[in-house]
């Protein structure tokens, strides 16, 4: 892949940080299939960025395997390879236990992590074909740090760090590289949700060392790296990105007054 023109199916890519991505790619002459439940959305987003004609429009429930296995035959189709896979698409709701209901449970597996098994069962075999590929999955930092969301979210997320570990010598043998992005706190709709006032943001901030909120364009950036050549020998990695929050710990200074 390197520096060259590259073919990526962003799944989930109508808002948010797939929307960044879609973006970031399309304009530095990529060819762009993004596939979302809200076609209408990419549609609106290709009108309003004049990304044609290097950017394709697919809906796709990524709860249904059938949609999920015929969206991916038609990008192949389009594309002709598919060089770079990234799985975007989620939900979220900030929960307690108790308050879980079985119904969300389950559409937040079926989207969350069930969708992210369809989508790499669906596009790999063609990237087997290529003996080559970059499979990214956005997950998150909620699974690590149990914070952030709800638990329904966390577990989902959590089941996404297993699955990618678990193909890991699978998919290697052919080429294919997968890595799991971990962001935390980044300016999305996801985080309106989870954080819904400006103080409620400015109070996140200070827990952040670098002193900002991630950035859609933060994500972009180190799907851009691993949709490279140079990066082919990251393999099977949960990269945190979140401005040093999950791992700053906290500084304690011990005054020992010791005579020899």
């Amino acid at each position: 892949m390197g520096n060259k023109i590259c073919n990526i199916l962003v799944i989930g890519g109508a808002a948010g940080i797939g929307k960044e991505i879609v973006l970031d790619f399309a304009q530095k002459g990529n060819k762009v299939a993004v596939a979302d439940i809200n076609k209408a959305a990419v549609d609106q987003l290709i009108r309003d960025h004049q990304l044609e004609p290097n950017v394709f429009s697919f809906e796709v429930d990524v709860s249904s395997w059938d949609s999920v296995k015929s969206m991916a035959k038609k990008v192949k189709e389009t594309l002709g390879e598919i060089h770079v896979l990234v799985c975007s698409a989620g939900i979220t709701k900030s929960l307690k236990l108790q308050d879980v209901e079985w119904s969300l449970w389950k559409k937040t597996m079926e989207i969350n992590l069930h969708g992210l098994f369809y989508s790499i069962k669906s596009v790999a075999p063609y990237m087997m074909e290529q003996k080559r590929g970059s499979i990214i999955i956005i997950g998150s930092g909620s699974a690590i740090t149990g914070s952030g969301g709800g638990v329904q979210y966390y577990a989902s997320k959590g089941g996404a760090f297993g699955l990618m570990r678990s193909l890991v010598p699978e998919l290697g043998q052919y080429g294919i590289n997968i890595n799991v992005i971990a962001p935390r706190v980044i300016e999305s709709q996801m985080l309106d949700v989870l954080y819904p006032t400006e103080q409620a943001k400015d109070e996140l901030k200070k827990r952040i060392p670098i002193g900002r909120l991630g950035k859609p364009s933060d994500i972009s950036s180190m799907v851009e790296y691993l949709s490279k050549e140079e990066s082919n020998y990251i393999h099977g990695q949960i990269l945190v990105l979140d401005g040093g929050r999950t791992y700053q710990g906290k500084k304690e200074i011990v005054v020992c007054n010791q005579h020899f």
